[in-house]
């Protein structure tokens, strides 16, 4: 989850405000796309992971681009996940605003809705991997059946673990069922019962990446629409509250020590072989091994597997899908040029190295043979999303559904006390205007 700004009325005018005017494509006078013989600047907004994870990427797109438009320039310019918003935001008021941009897919909703992103629906097909996009990336470029981003990367968890501490403790094989994961829990838990600082399974309460995929694994939700426009808060239905049951299980057999953290505290706990098992990214799984959050020689004694489904024998609990998309903005008077520059930039080539760089590509066509990561790859198409609401980032923001976990992680509320309580103030901010 991304955090954001809610979008003013405001500001939502100024976004749609000469989008009409714009043509679907062309130079910077509005001319129609001229090829070969177009010139002018392609702007493009991209996060700093991009700079820092995979340049050449960058560079290979606009080489690309620049075969089809060779006099046009692409201004390619790094934004910090902090202020980027903010910053868009900005340029919006000044009519400036970059022709394609990055965001979290959980900043898309309050964009969408504000009509800043041209409709892509009629292209889809056009994009490589379209056929198969991760569906928690397309859920949240999707609005009314049509399409106003695309796909970039993905990003999501699985059970990272730490093989030498299973073979320590009797265990040969990661589980593949809940009752497995149950058991083994309690195996680790028994062969160091003496330590009061470990845990076979580290979750602490702020993880809501780690509670509420039990929550969808039960057929629940977190919220819905009606068809008045209005939220309501799913988080009381008795699907959700039995998930949320079976996820507080889960800290009581194999959590030690402090309930009120966040996820940040894995990797340290992995290394330091406090915990056994964590609900973690890709990432934190290469952090465990890396010269400068881990330690080197643990690099092939770290594994991953999927959460395994407490409900359905066989099956996985459905993963949030974290990650980026890509959209054209309304106001961009170079609205073929950016989508051109788009599916350069998201082509199976490009895909491709993005997934090397230790994320998932944004279409479940491209998967690693990587075995540390095999537990990523898995349930993927039943990923989610958070709720497509404007002001779901004013939810985070407020830091609602963590706190919720927290009081039911440390025992301070049952889960029908906090998710009654917490569930109504989500449903107050999503329906505030």
């Amino acid at each position: 989850m991304r955090r954001q700004l809610r979008t003013t009325a405001a500001l939502a005018a100024l976004l749609l405000a000469g989008a009409a005017a714009c043509d679907s494509g062309g130079s910077s006078s509005g001319q129609k796309d001229q090829g070969t013989s177009a010139s002018g600047t392609l702007t493009v907004w991209l996060q700093v992971d991009a700079q820092t994870l995979w340049p050449k990427s960058v560079a290979a797109a606009t080489a690309a681009f620049n075969q089809k438009y060779p006099k046009v320039k692409v201004s390619v310019q790094y934004q910090a996940w902090a202020d980027h918003l903010t910053k868009f935001d900005a340029s919006a008021q000044a009519n400036k605003v970059p022709d394609v941009i990055e965001l979290g897919n959980s900043e898309t909703a309050q964009y969408v809705q504000a009509g800043a992103f041209i409709d892509l629906s009629s292209k889809k097909s056009t994009f490589d991997g379209s056929a198969k996009w991760q569906k928690g990336l397309v859920d949240a470029c999707t609005n009314g059946g049509k399409l106003y981003c695309i796909p970039y990367y993905g990003g999501t968890r699985a059970v990272v673990y730490r093989k030498d501490l299973f073979q320590d403790a009797g265990i040969s094989q990661p589980p593949t069922t809940w009752k497995q994961l149950m058991t083994d829990v309690q195996t680790l838990m028994n062969k160091h019962k003496g330590d009061k600082s470990f845990s076979a399974f580290f979750m602490p309460g702020q993880h809501p990446y780690g509670a509420l995929p039990f929550v969808y694994d039960n057929g629940g939700e977190i919220a819905s629409q009606g068809s008045d426009g209005k939220w309501k808060s799913e988080l009381s239905s008795p699907a959700a509250v039995q998930g949320l049951k079976t996820w507080k299980s889960l800290i009581d057999a194999g959590m030690r020590g402090d309930r009120t953290g966040d996820d940040l505290g894995a990797v340290p706990a992995l290394v330091a072989g406090k915990a056994a098992m964590s609900f973690s990214t890709n990432g934190q799984l290469v952090q465990v091994y890396s010269a400068d959050k881990g330690d080197p020689k643990l690099k092939g004694k770290v594994g991953s597997f999927p959460m395994p489904s407490p409900t359905k024998e066989g099956s996985y609990a459905p993963p949030y899908m974290g990650g980026s998309v890509l959209a054209v903005t309304a106001k961009s008077k170079q609205q073929t040029w950016a989508e051109e520059w788009i599916r350069d930039y998201t082509s199976t080539a490009r895909e491709k190295e993005f997934l090397a760089g230790g994320f998932l590509a944004n279409t479940l066509d491209l998967t690693s043979d990587d075995p540390e990561r095999a537990g990523y790859f898995v349930g993927l198409e039943q990923s989610w999303n958070v709720p497509a609401a404007k002001n779901w980032a004013q939810v985070e923001k407020d830091l609602t559904i963590k706190q919720m976990l927290a009081d039911i992680a440390t025992g301070k509320m049952s889960v029908e006390d906090a998710t009654a309580t917490y569930g109504k103030k989500m449903e107050d901010t999503l329906n505030a205007s």
